[in-house]
C-alpha cells in the first residue's frame, strides 16, 4: 500500500482545512515558520555560503544578508509571541521587506557564483520562492490576504483529496512494483 501518499493526503487535508477555518493562525504559524526558516537561512550564509569566493564584496554581501536573516528571524519568532496582533501585522512587512532585500543581495551573489564557475541552481530557486512569500506577505494584512489564505486552503485540500484518492486507487500498482523490486533484489543477491 502507497501509505506516504495517504498520510501525505490527509496532512495537506488537515493543513488546507486550517487554512479555510483559521486563516488567521495559519498566518501566525507562517510568520513564525518563515522566521525559523530566516534563521537558517542565515546560519548557511555564515557558515558556508560565505566562504565559496575569497571576493571581499561577494564575502560583504553574504554576510550583511546572513547577519540581516539572523536578526528578522529572530523577531518574527520572538516579537509577535511577546507582543499583541499589531506586531503580527509589523513583521508581515518587515519579512517582506526583508524578503525584497534579500532577493537583490541574492541576484549579486547568483551572478558572482556563476562566474566563479559555482552552480548557482539553488540561489535562483531561493530567489523565486522568496519573491512569491514577499508579494503573499505584503497581501497578507489585507482582507485580500485572508482571501488569498482560504483559496489557497480550498486548492491544497482539493489536491490533498485527489492525492489521497490516487494513493488508494494506485496501492495495487505500488505493491506489484515493490515486490518486483524485492524479487530483483533477492535474484542479484544470488
Amino acid at each position: 500500500m502507497n501509505k506516504s501518499g495517504i498520510v501525505m493526503g490527509i496532512l495537506a487535508a488537515v493543513v488546507g482545512l486550517m487554512m479555510i477555518a483559521a486563516p488567521a493562525d495559519f498566518i501566525r504559524v507562517t510568520v513564525i515558520l518563515v522566521g525559523v526558516a530566516s534563521i537558517v537561512n542565515g546560519f548557511v550564509n555564515l557558515i558556508t555560503i560565505r566562504t565559496l569566493i575569497l571576493d571581499p564584496s561577494f564575502r560583504l554581501d553574504v554576510t550583511i544578508r546572513g547577519w540581516t536573516s539572523l536578526i528578522v528571524g529572530i523577531l518574527a519568532v520572538t516579537l509577535p509571541l511577546v507582543f499583541a496582533a499589531t506586531m503580527w501585522t509589523v513583521m508581515l512587512y518587515v519579512l517582506a521587506v526583508y524578503l525584497v532585500m534579500s532577493i537583490i543581495m541574492e541576484i549579486y551573489a547568483a551572478v558572482k557564483l556563476h562566474a566563479a564557475g559555482i552552480p548557482c541552481g539553488p540561489f535562483v530557486w531561493e530567489i523565486i520562492i522568496s519573491l512569491l512569500i514577499a508579494v503573499a506577505l505584503f497581501a497578507m494584512p489585507l482582507d485580500i490576504g485572508m482571501l488569498m489564505v482560504r483559496i489557497g486552503g480550498a486548492a491544497v485540500t482539493v489536491a490533498a483529496v485527489c492525492l489521497f484518492i490516487y494513493s488508494i486507487k494506485h496501492r495495487d500498482i505500488v505493491e506489484e512494483a515493490e515486490s518486483v523490486e524485492d524479487a530483483d533484489d533477492d535474484s542479484a543477491s544470488k
